[in-house]
């Protein structure tokens, strides 16, 4: 059996446990025994894992068995969730796989094993056929298990305040890059986990890509403080495709067949969209990511005309050209 169903499935045996454990009149082994399914040697090893973890479990006599509850002052923590509520928290779970090796990732399926185990046996009967007419799988777009090291080190060092020496490999530069940062966040953004943070060398907030490009992290011995104002949230919603450079206010005209699709998504940035007709639309932009709203227009190709500033048609103009130089001498 693979290691991450094993796990899951101790987890959530050991969290069904807990909970007939704080039964009123609590319960026997042999009666966890039966309830579960399990082998008398699991239960056996099971048991002082949990008392480890919860003082407040103790046994009683029970004629020649042991009786395990909790003392009488203790209230185990239950989840007041509705049926379909948890059954939505399971299915989560499938909507995150892109996270998978990250440690939230980890986080949330020993959460979401903990709550199937505490469904009843009504909810355990929906659960299967719902699983049959939803699906949600989001690929990794990263092999978040190598740097899922780096992503706790950052972690840590963001609540901590704890200022950061990072070596990273430019892909625009070729080459790598000491950097002292200032970690201010971790966010996922336009396919890609993104510690944020304050760059010394720049004098500027920047992004790394959690990705092979993170050579190293090393906390030292120095603490910050962030830029006053500063909103994690109301970052990751500026620029343009995960890109955030120079600021451009933009206005382009998209031609059908593209505009039958273009008008139905969301972007960012998007101040304004103007139906000019026969499928025609005029997108006004409002951006800090200037270099990714010119290659989300390269990728419109010949259906997308920038109207202005005259600056960032003649700049996007220059690359067509290049391009175009390409295929003319083949």
């Amino acid at each position: 059996m693979p290691q991450r169903i094993s796990d899951e499935k101790q987890i959530e045996r050991q969290w069904l446990i807990l909970n007939k454990i704080a039964r009123r009149n609590g319960i026997t082994k042999q009666q966890l025994i039966a309830e579960t399914g399990v082998s008398e040697r699991t239960i056996e090893r099971d048991l002082p894992v949990l008392r480890r973890y919860f003082p407040a479990i103790i046994d009683e006599k029970d004629g020649r068995q042991k009786r395990y509850r909790f003392k009488g002052d203790y209230q185990f923590p239950a989840l007041d969730l509705s049926i379909p509520e948890r059954l939505a928290l399971a299915l989560a779970q499938d909507v995150t796989t892109f996270l998978e090796g990250t440690p939230y990732f980890e986080a949330l399926t020993n959460a979401i094993t903990k709550i199937r185990a505490s469904l009843p046996a009504e909810g355990q009967d929906y659960f299967a056929p719902i699983q049959d007419i939803l699906a949600f799988r989001l690929q990794p777009v990263k092999d978040f298990q190598s740097v899922a090291p780096h992503i706790a080190q950052a972690e840590t060092a963001c609540e901590k305040r704890q200022r950061l020496d990072l070596v990273y490999h430019s892909a625009s530069r070729g080459e790598s890059l000491q950097r002292k940062i200032d970690p201010y966040g971790i966010a996922y953004s336009d396919n890609a986990l993104r510690l944020i943070g304050y760059c010394h060398t720049r004098q500027a907030l920047r992004e790394f890509v959690f990705d092979d490009r993170i050579r190293s992290l090393t906390p030292l011995n120095e603490t910050f403080e962030r830029q006053e104002g500063f909103d994690l949230n109301e970052y990751v919603t500026r620029g343009f495709g995960g890109i955030k450079d120079q600021p451009v206010q933009a206005v382009i005209r998209v031609d059908p067949p593209a505009s039958r699709w273009v008008r139905a998504q969301k972007w960012q940035g998007l101040q304004k969209q103007i139906d000019l007709g026969a499928d025609q639309i005029e997108l006004h932009f409002d951006t800090e990511g200037r270099e990714g709203l010119m290659r989300q227009i390269l990728q419109w190709g010949s259906c997308a005309e920038v109207v202005s500033p005259p600056n960032f048609r003649e700049e996007i103009a220059q690359e067509i050209k290049k391009m175009t130089k390409k295929y003319e001498n083949p």
